[in-house]
């Protein structure tokens, strides 16, 4: 039996949550490891890399991770939709002919896309920097890093990590889950996975810059939409839907990226390929149990029709490790109680709405209206701001 190595907060996952949370646990004097599954952290992200605005302007995230900045969000809404082959699974509409790519203002029908676009000032940021530098500070308040650590279950109240080929046994007083969608802490504690939406992702080469991100609402995208995020010269394209044995994902995408070049917008090539799993079911029942606090994806604070989450994962890391810390520093649990109600009083609000929405979506998605449904329900429209009671708009 390996060596049991106590500390105060062992935190599990170093992205934006787990490493946020991890250094302001260590800030306030709180003895904190973090380990990390990836052998590199940061690597591979799953996320379309874009920040809002108001991330750098609200803490004190280094910048140096941007890569572009961008001013608008535009839908484009696939209007001649035809019916679903879910065995050939064909690309998004639109492949065979010329479209106007300028942006425009409000809604506007042409004769492939309707589209919609909003302000939506925000940041293309490398994530994998991003991830490093977050990863980095919290090392030098003090927290021990192990990248390459993978958490694989618990033993007499300890939790057992695979590290170099061995175990380590670590006993904290308490654990911060921040370990993602299908977080290891919750399965092992036997708690409720999350309903998820799968996402591919590549990052191809621009054939000319854009100053926005473009979303694709196409029917074949189950439960989800395909997206080009620009980054300087060249671009994440990917897909997300819901996962299930009749959607060929990586043949949907590569149709996606044919489409996308026969339009003029991406050469051929591709430069990066990611994936992974995005938490679409809302907040966690409970973010604290007797000795876990959960934050980030773990927590399910990604927004249920977007799939964002990274000023999530950053506020509610900050909030964990802070209140972690105090919760032993001043032996009072209270200060966990305050980080679940805070979470909740900031966060359930939006993400109620956004599930009713979900809900409607998944409910009416081979509805022949397709474009009046994607209306009501994404965020691009202004029919998303309706609210729904007992599953009628009010």
């Amino acid at each position: 039996m390996p060596d049991i190595l106590p500390c105060d907060i062992l935190v599990v996952g170093a992205g934006p949550a787990g490493s946020t949370a991890a250094a302001a646990a260590a800030r306030e004097g709180a003895e904190t490891v973090m380990i990390d599954a990836k052998v590199r952290i940061g690597e591979q992200p799953h996320c379309g890399e874009f920040v809002p605005e108001r991330l750098f302007s609200e803490t004190a995230i280094e910048k140096t991770a941007i890569i572009q900045r961008v001013d608008y969000l535009e839908t484009r809404l696939i209007t001649k939709a035809r019916a679903v082959d879910r065995d050939a699974i064909p690309s998004g509409r639109g492949a065979d002919t010329q479209t106007d790519s300028q942006g425009t203002s409000g809604d506007v029908e042409n004769s492939e896309y309707k589209r919609s676009e909003i302000l939506s000032p925000g940041f293309l940021i490398d994530r994998v920097r991003f991830d490093r530098d977050l990863a980095r500070e919290a090392a030098a308040q003090g927290v021990t890093v192990f990248c390459s650590a993978r958490l694989v279950g618990a033993e007499d109240g300890a939790w057992v990590v695979e590290h170099g080929g061995q175990k380590k046994v670590f006993r904290p007083r308490l654990t911060i889950a921040s370990d993602g969608a299908r977080s290891t802490v919750a399965a092992t504690l036997a708690l409720k996975p999350p309903k998820v939406l799968r996402g591919l992702q590549v990052e191809v080469p621009l054939v000319e810059p854009l100053n926005k991100t473009l979303v694709f609402l196409d029917r074949n995208f189950v439960g989800g939409y395909g997206w080009l995020f620009p980054k300087g010269k060249a671009a994440n394209v990917g897909i997300g839907a819901f996962p299930c044995k009749q959607i060929r994902m990586g043949k949907m995408l590569d149709q996606f990226m044919e489409t996308l070049c026969r339009e003029g917008m991406i050469r051929r090539g591709i430069l990066a390929r990611s994936g992974g799993l995005i938490p679409v079911s809302g907040i966690r029942e409970k973010l604290v149990l007797d000795t876990a606090v959960f934050c980030g994806d773990a927590a399910g604070l990604t927004h249920p029709i977007t799939g964002a989450g990274i000023p999530q994962a950053i506020f509610s890391g900050e909030l964990a490790g802070r209140a972690a810390a105090a919760a032993i520093t001043k032996s009072d649990r209270r200060y966990l109680r305050e980080y679940e109600a805070e979470i909740r009083s900031r966060y359930e609000g939006i993400i109620s709405h956004a599930l009713s929405k979900r809900a409607l979506m998944m409910d009416r998605w081979d509805d022949p209206d397709f474009e009046a449904l994607c209306e009501e329900t994404w965020i691009g429209f202004k029919g998303y701001r309706k609210r729904i009671r007992i599953g009628v708009p009010a």
